[in-house]
């Protein structure tokens, strides 16, 4: 029997599970990185000293803390927030991103640490997954649009920027309350970097795609 996609707007498109033996295959990357990255917070607990983005303790030569920091989280409310957005954001957008998912969080890894250590020296701490999560959330906008070209896709995108140029004016995060300060720079350098990522790998057809082709004039 040959696959079977889902289908129904913008939601269906996204979750394109593919059909097999009369049931849904589910994305089993963002699955298995998700219960992994739970168990972790929950076996480590709140702000794990040893893991967390600590200047000082990078310039000493603790390198792993450019990685670690970002998987760990300042509290309980904290690390589901971002838990749960990295489940759903990953299940929304593992298969259009073709295997490239740690890909994605590698170059918003690299982004983000590149900022929290030239762009603002005075940041001593940092832990969560927001920043490269946005990373993500932008390069699988761009993906989405290419395969869509859907209204809500570019709504959705110019939502979070506005979200995040509300945050960085007000100084905090509009959702949450975290143990430690939000730090919504890194959310906006997390952004940028996926908007980049994900034009560069298409920077032909997203911005064919975003002007009307104009038909042919035939001769009479």
């Amino acid at each position: 029997m040959p696959a079977k996609s889902g289908s129904g707007g913008i939601v269906g498109s996204s979750f394109s599970f593919t059909w097999s033996h009369g049931g849904v295959a589910p994305p089993w990357r963002s699955l298995l990185l998700t219960t992994l990255v739970l168990a972790g917070n929950l076996l480590l607990g709140a702000a794990p000293e040893a893991w967390v983005f600590d200047r000082v303790a990078i310039g000493d030569g603790e390198l792993w803390r450019l990685v670690t920091g970002h998987w760990v989280h300042s509290d309980f409310a904290h690390a589901l927030w971002d838990i749960a957005a990295l489940g759903l954001l990953s299940a929304l957008f593992e298969k259009r991103l073709r295997g490239k998912l740690l890909l994605v969080l590698g170059v918003g890894t690299l982004g983000v640490d590149s900022w929290l250590w030239w762009g603002s020296e005075t940041l001593r701490f940092y832990c969560g997954l927001s920043g490269i999560l946005n990373t993500l959330l932008a390069v699988g906008l761009i993906q989405l649009w290419r395969d869509t070209h859907h209204p809500l896709v570019w709504l959705t995108g110019l939502g979070a920027a506005a979200k995040i140029c509300v945050e960085m004016f007000a100084g905090q995060a509009l959702l949450t309350q975290t143990a430690w300060p939000s730090v919504p720079e890194a959310h906006a350098v997390g952004f940028l970097c996926g908007v980049a990522l994900g034009l560069r790998r298409c920077p032909t057809t997203c911005s064919d795609s975003l002007v009307r082709p104009i038909p042919p004039v035939s001769p009479r």
